[in-house]
């Protein structure tokens, strides 16, 4: 091997750990917002527990679907 060859396999290493972890942080941040939807749709939940709710008929009708 050439030290032109030894010096660059470490970048592309590097270059993949890097896209790896691009990744996973991405991953990381989808399941993030999913936790958060989850919790905003709980608080939801819970505060309007007991009130009356809109029917899907009407929900429809007022999106004009």
């Amino acid at each position: 091997m050439n030290t032109a060859a030894l010096k660059q396999k470490p970048l592309v290493d590097l270059d993949k750990q890097i896209r790896r972890g691009k990744a996973v942080l991405r991953e990381l941040k989808a399941a993030l917002e999913d936790l958060e939807d989850r919790r905003e749709l709980a608080a939801a939940k819970k505060r309007n527990a007991g009130k009356p709710g809109t029917s899907l008929r009407d929900a429809a009708r007022e999106l004009g679907l």
